[in-house]
Formats: C-alpha cells, structure tokens, sequence
C-alpha cells in the first residue's frame, strides 16, 4: 500500500456464543494480519465483555470495545458513530452484518453462505424475519466497495441471488486452526471416550443441528447400516442439542438407537482434537455450506471424510473425501459401510485429505485479504 492506512476489523462475533466459524474468522484474520503488515494500524471491534481477554496483541493493533451487538437496532443506528470516531480509512465487515445506512466510509464485507436464503431457520419463521435477512444482506453488499466470498459457490449464490457485479467480488478461502493434528495421547483420549459413553469404533459429526445439516437422514442411514450390515459402530454427534430440532432425538429413539448414537452436547474446542483423531472416519451429511470447516478439520487430524456431494464440499475437498447423495439414505448408509469394511480406502483418504487440509492456510488467507484491501482503498482512475 502507499500510505499507512487505519483498517478497521469488525470482530464482535469473537469469543460469543453467536461466533461459530465466523469468530475464528476474525480472530485468525486479525492474528495473521499483524504478522503480516507491520505498516498499517489496525483496529479491532469486541464487545466489551470480549475486550478484557481479547488475546491477539501488536504494536499497530488497538481494540475497542462496543455495546452494539449483531443483530440489534443498535448496530444499524448506534455503531455508526463509533466507526466514525475512529477515524478509520477502511472497515472490514467480518459477517453480512452491516449498519446498511452507513456509507462514509469504504468497506470489505465477507459473504460466508447464504443459508437463511435456502433454509430460514425456525427463528425466521416469519415473513418479515426472513425479509429482513434478504435486505440486510443485499444492501451489505451493495454498499461494499470489495466483497469477499470464502468459495466459488459462494461468490456464484451472491451473483445469482443477491445481483451483485461478479468483478466485485473476490474470493479467500479459510483454513482448520492449527490445533487440529492427529493426536495421540491414549490418557487423555480414553478420559474422553469414558466421559461420553464411546466404546466402540466411531463416526464423527461436528457441527450444528439445523435443517440443512441433513442429521434426520444421517441417523436413519446409520440405523439401515447396523440393521442391514451388522456393523457395530457408533455414531458421535458433537455439538450443542437444539431444542428447535426435537426430530433429531426423535428418530435416533425412533429407530431403537439410544446405546449406538452419542448426542454430546457443547465441547470444548480443546477436547475437539480428540474426537476427530478417534474417529473412523467423519461424516458430513450438509445439503448446503460456504466453506465446510468441520471436514477440514478432520482431514487435518488424519480422519477420513465422507461427505455430501451437494454445494461447495467437491470445490473444497477435491479428492481427498468419499462422497454420497445426502438425499439419499441408500447412498449414506453404503458410503459407511464401504468405510468401514475396507482398509486401503480408509488408508488412502487418511493421506489424500491430509495433503488436502495443507492446501488453506490462515496465512495466505490474510495475504490474500490484505490484497482485497488494496483494491478497495485504491482511488479509481480519473476518466
């Protein structure tokens, strides 16, 4: 860049219960940009109960706490006045969260999915709900001088849906935190198995339990597994229980699977290692993701990976996983048992989907933001 520039990066979803991948996003970014540009200042946006240990520090690097969270009038009509004080050359949108009416100064915004546009939540069951996202989202990026999208089919859903030029669009894949390596401490290891009733070789699900995440019919493929193969397996889903999803526990009781499916609950990002580098294999059933974090994580700990065919996840995985119709439990339940019953295929998407994770880096992530950030503060030529 010519000039030292003031960038602001909007990292109020760190460190919340809201963050999921979008607040390791920030913190990633934000830790590897101050490797990187020792020239520009940079500013981090928390909320305030974030601020006390927010745990990534530089000389160029201040933070700021804030009182307006994500999705509040607030952010649309009091954070505004705080990114005005600052004083800041470029603001970095971290989520399509947006104060819509605030156009002073130039920003990047990042697009991770466009789930609620294909699976409204049951929190948006509203019709007002849901338009409210779809505006929101569109006029985010609207307003946006640079847009980032973490894939291909990303940046493909936002030209299609939300009208946006593809020229101003650029696209930065993420990556799995370092923490995620094979692990092999056999203490520690069994103290998780014991604590969550594991007893038996194991498929692993990460992640949430909304619709799009295909659990009904992964259980159900899991049951076809057992009744029709007798493959004496268990199935691990980790992650926080959804009362907003009772069809969840519904068919794993349904299909008699109490003693064969394990329902976590919330896991600490320290134990997670564990579980991935004792799985069989991971299994991700999504009909519809940005990026898929979860697999990579798992490729990155040694696991093989079955995966949906569906949306981004062959962009993303290449090679290196087994996939299947997530529509189809036939096809589920065959790519398991095909897992489990043959050595040299665990074996080869063991060493596929290791090479594979080395392909995203946090590193060239934010090398490739800084880029995004070039752009977006580059006057456009006088004509």
């Amino acid at each position: 860049m010519s000039k030292p520039y003031h960038i602001g990066i909007d990292a109020r979803l760190f460190g919340t219960a809201q963050a999921t991948g979008v607040g390791t996003y920030a913190e990633e970014l934000v830790a590897h940009l101050i490797k990187l540009d020792t020239i520009n200042r940079y500013t981090a946006f928390v909320l305030p109960e974030v601020a006390e240990f927010f745990p990534l520090y530089a000389p160029n690097l201040d933070k700021k706490a804030v009182t307006y969270a994500h999705y509040t009038y607030g952010e649309q009509f009091g954070y505004p006045s705080v990114l005005r004080r600052a004083k800041l050359d470029l603001i970095h949108y971290t989520n399509f969260n947006s104060p819509i009416l605030f156009k002073s100064i130039k920003s990047v915004v990042t697009i991770h999915d466009l789930t609620l546009w294909f699976f409204p939540g049951r929190r948006q069951t509203s019709w007002f709900r849901r338009w409210v996202y779809r505006y929101v989202i569109r006029q985010s990026c609207l307003n946006a001088t640079r847009i980032i999208a973490i894939s291909q089919g990303t940046k493909r859903d936002i030209v299609e849906h939300l009208g946006v030029d593809a020229g101003k669009i650029d696209v930065v894949y993420g990556a799995a935190p370092k923490r995620y390596r094979h692990i092999d401490d056999p203490k520690k290891t069994e103290m998780i198995k014991t604590k969550y009733n594991i007893s038996r070789p194991f498929f692993l699900y990460v992640g949430q339990w909304r619709h799009h995440k295909n659990l009904v019919r992964l259980v159900r493929a899991f049951a076809l597994l057992k009744h029709r193969y007798n493959i004496d397996y268990q199935l691990v889903l980790v992650g926080k229980s959804d009362p907003l999803a009772p069809e969840v526990p519904a068919t794993i009781k349904q299909m008699n699977l109490q003693d064969s499916v394990v329902t976590t609950g919330y896991v600490a990002d320290a134990d997670l290692p564990y579980f991935y580098s004792e799985a069989e294999a991971f299994i991700f059933p999504s009909l519809y993701e940005g990026f898929g974090i979860p697999p990579l994580e798992a490729m990155a700990s040694g696991t093989p990976v079955l995966s949906s065919n569906a949306s981004v996840m062959p962009e993303v995985l290449g090679s290196a996983a087994l996939y299947f119709d997530p529509t189809n439990i036939e096809d589920i339940a065959q790519a398991m048992y095909k897992l489990a019953t043959t050595f040299r295929l665990r074996k080869e998407l063991r060493d596929k989907g290791l090479a594979q994770a080395k392909k995203y880096s946090f590193a060239r992530m934010a090398k490739e933001t800084l880029a995004v950030y070039q752009k977006a503060l580059t006057p456009l030529p006088k004509t």
